[in-house]
């Protein structure tokens, strides 16, 4: 009986320890220096931090940036009291007409070559952007571990978004 044990426990430790390199085989290794937390060493983080030249255009962005945050990093989760609040202290339903085509179209260039490297890095920076110390919005992101909830593809890299101007947004 304690045989079988142990064979069922060195079983499962090796199951565990495959589903684990399985999971770190999504991300190759050689990003993994310079997914951090700090835009000094991370490229994508720091310019995703690069402020948009159109006022209304980064506030589009920054929403945008917050919802693939949400629905991609794993584990995280938007505070939408949070994310209301940034809305209606930003100007964003003050954006309309010609003028929100016009700033939809430059946030959307921010993120028209998205693909899982940015992905990857983007989340590994959630916590600096959107954190309890976030230098876009404070505490819109909570949960984030740091890393995509997809999976990697080596034959296609490339993650389509939703335009900004086609997704439904609050008003």
């Amino acid at each position: 009986m304690i045989g079988a044990f142990r064979d069922v426990s060195f079983i499962a430790i090796a199951i565990g320890f495959t589903a684990v390199n399985c999971m770190a085989a999504d991300i190759p290794s050689f990003w993994r220096k310079t997914m951090t937390n700090d835009p000094a060493t991370n490229w994508f983080l720091s310019e995703a931090m690069k402020p948009l030249p159109n006022k209304n255009a980064e506030i589009l962005r920054i929403y945008k940036l917050g919802g693939v945050f949400g629905s991609m990093c794993a584990g995280a989760r938007i505070d939408k009291a949070v994310g209301n609040a940034f809305l209606k202290t930003s100007g964003y339903s003050g954006i309309t007409g010609k003028e929100y085509e016009d700033a939809a179209f430059l946030a959307d260039d921010q993120f028209r070559y998205f693909d899982f490297r940015t992905l990857a890095h983007l989340c590994a920076g959630s916590d600096y952007m959107f954190g309890p110390q976030g230098h876009l919005i404070p505490n819109l992101i909570k949960g984030a571990k740091g890393e995509p909830n997809i999976s990697y593809d080596r034959t296609n890299p490339y993650i389509r978004l939703p335009s900004i101007s086609t997704a439904p947004h609050p008003r």
